[in-house]
């Protein structure tokens, strides 16, 4: 390998940064307590919660695929293959469940989920998506609405708290699903990094044409 090969493939693994994958802990909502694939439960009630998640209000709701209170999710289009026993709901104004994603510090964010919408309950529902803080993005899902995924990307400064936040815009009932929440993360160079290999790269090309014309 000579020096301009070596200098090239520092720089793509400067540029790739190393991925960090499973950084979402039960996305698939799958870890319960407090429901079986055809009940539900509201989380606000003892006993009822998704592992590996935090949540507040009154409208975060752990609900069995195949529940027909709220429209049976597992029957709503795109379901085959996306879709395990249980589903988050969101309903109301400000209900919200989180997690901690630990990631390394200037880390360029994958993120993807699923959602859907109840069917035996009209009207338009939304949510939106926090990180550390900061909205991502504000989505709505239509009553009977089926499976879709949503991906976004964004740049972390580091671990932060990723959130989904319901947005009662009419009736209380009516709720979006999500499902399949994902994430990966790769570390961005540090641009002293990149400034360095440059410099380097730099430094070959002015040696190479050099003793170009010093043949």
């Amino acid at each position: 390998m000579n020096a301009w090969t070596r200098c090239a493939a520092l720089l793509s693994l400067l540029g790739a940064g190393v991925a960090q994958a499973g950084i979402v802990s039960n996305g698939g909502f799958e870890s319960q307590t407090g429901s079986n694939a055809n009940g539900y439960c509201y989380t606000s009630s003892a006993g009822c919660a998704f592992a590996g998640w935090s949540s507040t209000g009154n409208g975060t709701v752990v609900i069995g695929a195949n529940s027909s209170a709220w429209g049976t999710p597992s029957s709503l289009g795109n379901a085959s293959g996306n879709l395990g026993s249980f589903v988050l709901g969101l309903q109301g104004n400000g209900a919200n469940i989180s997690q901690t994603l630990n990631l390394a510090t200037a880390s360029l964010v994958e993120l993807s989920w699923f959602d859907a919408g109840r069917s035996n309950w009209s009207g338009l529902q939304s949510y939106s998506v926090y990180f550390a803080g900061t909205e991502l993005g504000t989505f709505s899902t239509q009553a009977g609405q089926a499976w879709r995924q949503h991906q976004l990307s964004f740049t972390a400064s580091g671990s932060g708290l990723l959130e989904f936040r319901s947005l009662n815009l009419g009736s209380y009932d009516r709720t979006s699903f999500i499902n399949g929440v994902q994430a990966t993360a790769s570390q961005v160079p540090e641009p002293q990094s990149l400034a360095l290999a440059l410099t380097a790269l730099a430094v070959l090309g002015l040696t190479r044409a050099r003793r170009h014309r010093g043949l």
